[in-house]
């Protein structure tokens, strides 16, 4: 091109720099620079299409195949973690730490109570609605329940000692580490009668035999060590050895030396009853389970209270002056098989002496010691998994020279369970026959009716 920059008329393209499209059948004449930059953008295309083209692909194997007419499902995560919450009728609030170690687990119960009594005398019978027990109970299991936390409370009136009244039932620990020796320390039910042990939650009558209230051994502090499964035995054995203080629960202090020693021994022969029933269902009455092979339960315990300050030993009335050494005893048989149970339970108390006597302002005073013996034999069947008829039968017996308003008395009666969900729901009424027992009259006839929630 001539220096002016513009093209003459006649100029014609050099033969060489000219190119022919490839595709198009005639030659076109194109300048090299711009055949160069139209050949990168075809390659250019040519990459991204190829680049597409195997990401489609990709896309297309990785996927699942799927059935015509079949729609994709969201993938399911599997997880082995425990749940960190849980609530419901029968556990309560239970919550889990997230490595797992230590759990906790919060409860509560009321038992709603109407009771009639008719007397020979009609102006001594009585009409009375209550709350029987209110309780809240919490439990811990700490480092893979290495360690075993409980702690109860209790609101009713009737849950309090009338003269020293004291929310706290239970406060103990127990160091679950080996199977043969287990420990367990603070304030706790004494482990001696069976029915006392039992949760009152967990009962086919309205509540325990009157026998067992006045001859077991309640609450105490001290600590025990214990096995119920000795030797691995599928719970044939088990053993209870223990030292409390002998003054019963809520005590802070004690004016005169004195220890409760306890020990307890059950052989099951046919291997010990489950633990994972209804609060723990070797204790529990009713077999829901309904054991296709009988169980049976055989259990002796001894106990010796030194200078005990109370009526029964480590609970009831507190002596002005009086102190007893008391000597306990007691045997029992439980028996569980296909909706039938059977528990027969003698129980027996003796004081080193019958009486204290003590001038107090010139008047002398005398405190009484309460001496005993008592049984009863209760049987139920279980008809279907919510209707269960039961009954019931005792007798109590002063020894020797005693409490002048102790005498011999009996109790009879039935009871009629409907359970809306085992122990942790159900209405249960009762009736009872009585005669001889210093807190009622002769020929008392008592009507309960109770209602009780476990969540």
């Amino acid at each position: 091109m001539p220096k002016g920059g513009k093209k003459r008329k006649n100029e014609t393209l050099d033969p060489k720099s000219s190119k022919k499209l490839s595709g198009i059948g005639f030659a076109i004449p194109i300048q090299s620079g711009i055949v160069t930059n139209i050949t990168d953008m075809l390659r250019y295309f040519r990459a991204k299409k190829a680049a597409l083209l195997a990401i489609s692909i990709l896309a297309t194997f990785s996927s699942p195949i799927f059935a015509e007419g079949e729609e994709q499902k969201p993938q399911e995560v599997s997880t082995t973690q425990k749940p960190k919450f849980e609530t419901g009728l029968g556990k309560g609030i239970q919550a889990t730490s997230e490595d797992g170690k230590h759990n906790i687990q919060l409860r509560f119960r009321s038992q709603i109570q109407g009771n009639q009594s008719l007397q020979l005398d009609p102006s001594e019978s009585t009409t009375n609605f209550l709350i029987r027990r209110t309780r809240i109970a919490v439990k811990a299991g700490l480092f893979n329940d290495r360690f075993l936390v409980n702690l109860q409370m209790g609101f009713a009136e009737r849950d309090l000692e009338s003269q020293k009244p004291n929310n706290l039932r239970d406060a103990n620990i127990i160091y679950n580490e080996f199977r043969d020796v287990k420990l367990a320390f603070g304030q706790m039910k004494v482990p001696f009668s069976r029915q006392r042990w039992n949760s009152s939650s967990a009962l086919q009558f309205v509540d325990r035999s009157y026998i067992s209230g006045e001859l077991n051994l309640d609450r105490d502090v001290g600590a025990y060590l214990f096995s119920e499964d000795l030797f691995g035995m599928k719970r044939k054995f088990a053993y209870y050895l223990g030292a409390f203080g002998g003054n019963g629960r809520n005590r802070a202090e004690r004016k005169t030396p004195g220890v409760l020693t306890v020990a307890r021994f059950i052989y099951s022969p046919f291997g010990g009853i489950s633990k994972t029933g209804t609060d723990n269902d070797w204790l529990a009455e009713v077999d829901f389970i309904r054991y296709k092979e009988p169980k049976l339960a055989l259990g002796a315990s001894g106990a010796y209270n030194k200078n005990s300050d109370r009526s029964l030993s480590t609970h009831g009335t507190e002596f002005t002056f009086a102190r007893f050494d008391y000597s306990h005893a007691t045997a029992d048989l439980y028996f569980k098989w296909l909706g039938f149970s059977f528990q027969y339970e003698w129980l027996w108390r003796r004081a080193n002496t019958a009486y204290t006597e003590k001038n107090v302002n010139s008047v002398l005073s005398r405190e009484y010691s309460r001496s005993g013996q008592g049984y009863f034999v209760q049987l139920g069947y279980l008809f279907t998994s919510q209707y269960e008829l039961s009954l019931r039968f005792g007798e109590f017996k002063p020894l020797g020279e005693t409490d002048p308003n102790l005498r011999y008395s009996r109790e009879v009666g039935g009871a009629l369970s409907y359970y809306f969900a085992e122990h942790n729901l159900k209405f249960q009424t009762d009736y009872f026959y009585y005669t001889g027992l210093p807190t009622v009259s002769e020929g008392d006839h008592v009507v309960r009716a109770q209602m009780q929630v476990f969540y």
